[in-house]
């Protein structure tokens, strides 16, 4: 049975690659960008694609994209945050429109289309579905000259692992939260903007050079991302967290180690313990 597939941000990069998957495999797909006017897919008819502008800083392009879905399909099984926008530079060469701008897509825009698609899918009949969360490195990890999108990608995955757990289990409605790697896409040149503030003492910190410098670095092909996120989706009980990375699944345990011998470092806890008997007398 065909399941209906609502991706956003598929104008490019793992979104375009997503959605040609879901339909190589024969689901629906609804394909939204901001501009879908150059969206393009092999193996599209009438009957399994919809491509719709959705900007997803706008309520109203939302809801007309979820009512434009219901409308051809009757339901939607299966929707991917995958809009984001990348702002790099040091904290200080960040304007304030340029931070909001970047929280407003990558985090408000995606609670936005949470919300759409949690009340879409517990009263459509029958009632469940998938959300997929498209994250980062970023998500877990601090990393300088991202200090915004780290913001972004860490809000998301704690909003989604609390939401996760005020679903029903009867609504059959379930939450994932994705962190595919490396991915050898243009988003690193097309998709970012840079800190428009000039500093003169970061002169050791060029985001533009850095974002350049990925074109060198080794990286997934996002086809092959696409292609376990497929089978992510059809997994009976996915995983609330998945990483799609071997490299970044050593660089997460190695914080992950590190951050647990800081917990449970006893001179640690003997050093605040003896602060708090301090503070106490």
């Amino acid at each position: 049975m065909p399941r209906v597939c609502l991706i956003t941000g598929t104008s490019r990069g793992l979104g375009h690659a997503m959605a040609q998957v879901f339909l190589d495999a024969g689901d629906y797909v609804v394909a939204t960008a901001r501009n879908p006017q150059p969206l393009t897919f092999h193996g599209t008819t009438p009957h399994n694609y919809l491509s719709l502008k959705l900007d997803v800083t706008s309520p109203a392009d939302i809801d007309a994209a979820f009512a434009a879905t219901l409308e051809k399909f009757s339901r939607v099984d299966i929707v991917i945050n995958n809009a984001a926008s990348g702002l790099i530079g040091p904290l200080e060469t960040l304007a304030e429109d340029q931070i909001r701008q970047q929280f407003d897509v990558n985090f408000f825009g995606l609670v936005r289309v949470t919300q759409r698609a949690i009340s879409t899918m517990r009263t459509q009949s029958p009632p469940g579905g998938l959300i997929i969360q498209i994250s980062s490195l970023s998500g877990s990890i601090g990393v300088p000259m991202q200090s915004t999108l780290s913001a972004t990608k860490f809000a998301i995955e704690g909003f989604t692992e609390a939401v996760n757990q005020e679903m029903k289990r009867e609504w059959g409605i379930k939450l994932v939260t994705v962190k595919p790697g490396r991915l050898a896409t243009e988003a690193h040149t097309k998709s970012m903007t840079f800190g428009e503030v000039s500093v003169l003492e970061y002169d050791h910190m060029d985001g533009r050079l850095w974002a350049k410098s990925l074109d060198s670095m080794e990286s997934t092909d996002p086809m092959v991302a696409a292609q376990l996120v497929h089978k992510l989706s059809a997994m009976v009980k996915p995983p609330p967290r998945a990483v799609l990375d071997a490299e970044m699944v050593e660089v997460l345990k190695a914080s992950l180690e590190e951050e647990q011998n800081m917990l449970f470092d006893s001179s640690l806890a003997n050093l605040l313990q003896s602060s708090d008997n301090a503070m106490n007398e």
